[in-house]
């Protein structure tokens, strides 16, 4: 039988181990409830620049932001990385992209096309040769706001010492749902995504 001082001594451990599972608990909610605007938080005002860069991949909201960005001044070119239809490179074929920003008041002769890069990473690679070919010293990369944190971590690296500068500006996707990403389904596949991805740099970066 279990004397009195030892039954105290079970409860307080019981007790104590009730209340660290209950702080885990509530730790991790907090994080799960906090990962949208933890993606996102990376992504910065806009400033001028010398080109916008609309990374490839994505159903028009960039190209719809790089568009505003353009009409107000923040640079004089747009750059589209990804070739989205068929096997010719631009400007022989020009993309949907491009075609929707020309239709809208671009002039072709401001696009310029990065058609090589296969992932977030070639693009940070392929737009930094592209900025010292061209002479740029800056540009504003245009993602959507899940995006910002894997690409700070990656354009850091990437153009760490380069002296070139970049400005991270998330598109205004209405689809984005960062409060309750759980609750959406596009939102909640892209922060499952995005985790991945961010994992998965890190190991291999």
């Amino acid at each position: 039988m279990l004397t009195h001082s030892t039954r105290r001594t079970l409860l307080t451990v019981l007790l104590s181990f009730a209340f660290v599972g209950a702080a885990a608990i509530a730790v991790l909610a907090f994080v799960v409830l906090r990962a949208g605007y933890w993606l996102e938080a990376p992504g910065s005002p806009p400033a001028r620049a010398d080109a916008i860069i609309v990374l490839g991949g994505n159903d028009g909201d960039r190209a719809l932001r790089a568009l505003d960005l353009y009409r107000d001044g923040y640079a004089p070119k747009i750059v589209l990385t990804g070739l989205e239809h068929g096997d010719a490179a631009p400007p022989a074929n020009l993309t949907w992209r491009a075609e929707f920003l020309v239709a809208r008041g671009v002039p072709r002769s401001a696009l310029r096309f990065e058609v090589y890069s296969q992932n977030s990473y070639e693009e940070a690679a392929n737009v930094l040769a592209l900025m010292r070919q061209q002479g740029w010293h800056s540009v504003i990369a245009v993602s959507d706001p899940p995006h910002m944190r894997r690409l700070a971590w990656t354009w850091k690296r990437v153009f760490k010492d380069s002296g070139l500068r970049y400005a991270l500006v998330a598109s205004a996707a209405e689809w984005w749902k960062p409060g309750r990403w759980w609750r959406d389904e596009h939102s909640g596949a892209f922060v499952i995504s995005e985790f991945i991805k961010i994992a998965y740099y890190m190991v291999k970066r």
